[in-house]
């Protein structure tokens, strides 16, 4: 049986907030059941019809005589530094008759502040969350903190037709209503394994296939280059491992139990995870990965890779046009490719499969007089100014080519106002035909954003990686299911017993690997058994989801 989308557990980024995900079993719960329906009743005498009124005019923000006035509480996953009043704000309020109060988080530290924030009764008019079964939000959405969109979006067909109906459908919440607009996400966002191909080559070292392959590659590389770092990671979390991990059979969601195939445990609890968290011990313990790797604060591996200071990264796989354009600055002769999916102990490596969405908003109750006049900002968003929020001006985010192609400016050489910084803080949902295979990108797209690079010959490599991710994708076995005690506790007991296991075995060499045990132990027994029971209780069928890639966009071919 086949499916379009699955549930995820990436609560995010951070492999802390992966676990977080996966052992607090958020999920979509079912849709309320249908009222029973009246008995017929004898015919009456025909009364005179009443003429209808006119349905409400779906208009759009710019055709208001005032600005629409909102505030704004997102994540930001670029650097927290925008600078009020900047130019793509004041082109924004401009163009689409708004002016928006944008409160800004660090996505890393998004989950731990939202319930404070809440908590201190500074709620937004818009907020930005996890998803309507994501216990905090679940609780808002319990209380009538956050409104019903379901007239809006009948009122909106635009901004309705936005979202693909199963994706409406998956975050109902349990009375059948939507209180979540859903961000649409690529059921694959791969992290290869970027190599320095000039190095490999200097050294005579062959392209690794396999997972021991690729640590006799980093030995070497520390022998024969000892003022470069081996190994390193586009940003410091285990997240950005996701490929390698799932070659030791780590998987980030739900899997079957070993010793019971008619239920499911988190990804985190198995072998495979152990496996994977030694294995990065055992890099730390010979000197082959970053020293600064989950260890140093406000540092990012990337920075060592574009200055040609680290020989092999694991990264996210769009970075590759603007990282190697950072490096041949620093060193013109360099050359970078992605490894193949290696083999290793517990399988080859692989993408996870998302479950096709990554957070979202939800309008406050406290601004019910205003949501019209929000949904009537959406409702320009996605028709009129969509083509602003996804390219942004012609010479200041992005550029035409001989062929007329819009191609995006690094932010680099962007002008302060129109950096990435001051755009995100006002970014809303993509329309969920624009993010497969990437966000906001085609492969079409993708290929002119090589091509502008000078790099288009990278292209093959570049699809071949991410088909192959997502061909040997781990499935996520839980459907979204929801867990009364993931909701209430799941977060705390991952900062208990998860996350503090994670980076003590990954830092620290000399932490036995029966610490993994313990953590585990002790997450089972204050809570994690339950979160284990509810979820196959509620969730009847355990196959395999089987989400597989198909794309039917512009092509670059």
């Amino acid at each position: 049986m086949k499916s379009k989308l699955t549930r995820r557990n990436f609560l995010r980024i951070t492999g802390a907030a992966g676990a977080a995900a996966a052992l607090a079993a958020c999920a979509a719960p079912a849709v309320a059941p249908k009222a029973e329906e009246p008995k017929a009743e004898e015919p009456k005498a025909e009364e005179p019809k009443k003429e209808e009124a006119p349905a409400a005019e779906a208009k759009l923000s710019t055709q208001l005589d005032t600005p629409v006035k909102f505030s704004y509480l997102r994540p930001v996953w670029g650097p927290a530094t925008h600078q009020a009043g900047a130019d793509y704000e004041k082109e924004l309020f401009k163009r689409a008759n708004v002016e928006i109060e944008s409160q800004i988080v660090p996505v890393f530290d998004y989950e731990a502040k939202f319930p404070v924030l809440v908590a201190g009764g500074n709620m937004a008019d818009v907020m930005w969350h996890a998803g309507p079964s994501w216990g905090p939000a679940y609780d808002l959405i319990q209380q009538g903190a956050f409104l019903p969109l379901d007239d809006l979006l009948a009122k909106y067909p635009d901004v309705k037709a936005a979202i693909s109906d199963s994706l409406w459908d998956m975050t109902k919440s349990p009375d059948g209503k939507n209180y979540f607009f859903p961000m649409p996400l690529s059921n694959w966002v791969p992290f290869p394994i970027y190599y320095r191909t000039d190095i490999f080559k200097e050294l005579g070292i062959a392209e690794p296939t396999t997972i021991d392959e690729l640590v006799a590659a980093l030995k070497v590389i520390k022998e024969k280059k000892p003022d470069m770092v081996p190994l390193t990671a586009h940003e410091y979390s285990l997240w950005y491992f996701q490929n390698v991990a799932a070659a030791f059979g780590k998987n980030w969601g739900w899997v079957p139990d070993p010793n019971d195939p008619n239920k499911i445990i988190p990804g985190d609890t198995t072998e495979g995870n152990k496996n994977f968290l030694a294995w990065l011990q055992m890099l730390r313990k010979e000197g082959l990965i970053d020293p600064d790797y989950m260890v140093a604060q406000g540092k990012k591996g990337v920075d060592k890779f574009n200055a040609g200071q680290a020989a092999v990264m694991v990264g996210h796989w769009m970075g590759l046009p603007d990282w190697l354009t950072e490096l041949k600055k620093n060193v013109p002769e360099a050359d970078v490719s992605f490894m193949p999916q290696l083999k290793g102990p517990g399988g080859q490596m692989g993408a996870f499969t998302l479950q096709g969405y990554d957070r979202g908003f939800s309008i406050a109750s406290q601004a019910k007089d205003k949501a019209d006049d929000i949904f009537k900002f959406l409702n320009w968003l996605y028709t009129e100014g969509y083509d602003f929020m996804r390219y942004g001006v012609e010479g200041k985010t992005y550029k035409l080519d001989a062929e007329g192609n819009k191609i995006t400016i690094p932010d680099a050489e962007r002008e302060t106002g129109w950096k990435g910084d001051n755009i995100e803080p006002f970014g809303f949902v993509p329309k969920a035909s624009d993010v497969v295979p990437g966000f906001y990108q085609s492969w079409k797209d993708i290929f002119n954003i090589y091509k502008a690079r000078g790099f288009e010959d990278k292209m093959p490599m570049v699809r071949q990686m991410f088909e192959d991710s997502a061909a040997n994708a781990q499935q996520n076995y839980n459907r979204n299911t929801f867990s009364p005690t993931g909701a209430k506790k799941g977060g705390q007991l991952n900062e208990q017993y998860i996350r503090p296991m994670q980076e003590k075995i990954v830092i620290d060499p000399n932490v036995p690997l029966e610490t993994f045990d313990e953590a585990i132990k002790g997450w089972m027994e204050n809570g994690g058994a339950d979160i284990i029971k509810e979820v196959n209780e509620t969730q009847k069928d355990k196959s395999n989801p089987e989400v597989t890639y198909t794309y039917s966009g512009p092509d670059y071919k």
